[in-house]
C-alpha cells in the first residue's frame, strides 16, 4: 500500500527499522533471561546441595545425613516449586532422599524428566572425614521449574515493556521532529494560497531549510518568467491594438 502522507512515510522509515531492531533486541533478551535464570537457579542448587552436604558426618562409627530446612525453604520463591534431593556414598549406598532420582555430571546443571515434571539439577561430591570408603559421598538437588520459568518471563517482560516504551517515545520526538521540520513546507503553501498577495509575487518563507530553498526559489523563478511572458503579451497586444 503506497503512503502519500510525506509526514507518515518519513516517520514509517524511522520507526520500523527502530521497531525492527527492537524485536531483535526483544529475541536476544529473551536469551539473556533464560542464562540469567539458569545462573540463579544453579547457585540456589549448589547453595542447597552444599547445605545438605555439611549436614552429613559420623556418629558412633555410622554415616548419616540430616537435611537441614534452610537447604529446601532458599527455594520458597512463592512458585510452589517442588524440591527433591539424593545423598549416596561413594559405592552408591542411599543415605536419604529419593533413590530414583536422575543425576547431574559434575561439570553442571542439566533439566530432566522425572515423576512427569520436568528438573533442574545438580550434583556436588564432597569428601567426609572419617567415613572411609563411603566417602566422598554425592549430593543431588532437583527443583521443578515454576520459578525458573516465572523468572524468565519476569525478566522478559520487563525488557519488552523497555523497549515498547523506547519505540514509542521516539515515536513522539519523531513525530516533534517532522512538525517542526515541515513547518516551512506549510507555510509555503499558506504563501502561495494566501488571498492577500497578487498571483505572481515572489514568496518568502522565513526559516525555510537549504534543501526547501530550492525548491522556493525555483517556484520564484517559474512565476518570474511567467510574469515576463505576461508582459510580453500585454506588449504585443497594445502594439497590435494601436497599429489597428
Amino acid at each position: 500500500m503506497r503512503i502519500n502522507s510525506l509526514r507518515l512515510q518519513l516517520l514509517a522509515w524511522v520507526v520500523l527499522p527502530l521497531a525492527g531492531l527492537a524485536t531483535v533486541n526483544l529475541w536476544t533478551s529473551h536469551g539473556n533471561a533464560l542464562a540469567t535464570a539458569d545462573l540463579v537457579t544453579d547457585r540456589m542448587l549448589l547453595g542447597s546441595a552444599r547445605a545438605i552436604a555439611e549436614q552429613v558426618a559420623m556418629d558412633d562409627g555410622v554415616l548419616f545425613a540430616t537435611i537441614p530446612p534452610a537447604a529446601l525453604e532458599m527455594f520458597d520463591t512463592g512458585d510452589r516449586d517442588s524440591v527433591y534431593y539424593h545423598v549416596e556414598t561413594a559405592g552408591g549406598r542411599l543415605l536419604t532422599g529419593y533413590p530414583d532420582l536422575p543425576q547431574a555430571s559434575q561439570r553442571g546443571s542439566i533439566e530432566a524428566s522425572y515423576r512427569d515434571r520436568r528438573l533442574r539439577l545438580l550434583t556436588l561430591s564432597q569428601a567426609v572425614i572419617g567415613a572411609g570408603a563411603d566417602s566422598p559421598i554425592k549430593v543431588t538437588v532437583g527443583v521443578t521449574l515454576a520459578g525458573h520459568d516465572a523468572m524468565v518471563k519476569r525478566l522478559w517482560l520487563s525488557a519488552f515493556a523497555q523497549q515498547l516504551a523506547l519505540v514509542a517515545i521516539a515515536g513522539v520526538f519523531v513525530l516533534l521532529g517532522l512538525h517542526r521540520g515541515l513547518a516551512p513546507l506549510i507555510r509555503l503553501r499558506d504563501a502561495v494560497r494566501s488571498p492577500s498577495r497578487s498571483e505572481l509575487d515572489p514568496v518568502e518563507v522565513p526559516g525555510a531549510q537549504s534543501e526547501i530553498r530550492p525548491l522556493i526559489d525555483a517556484l520564484n523563478a517559474y512565476m518570474a518568467r511567467v510574469r515576463a511572458q505576461m508582459a510580453a503579451q500585454r506588449r504585443f497586444i497594445a502594439n497590435a491594438a494601436h497599429q489597428l
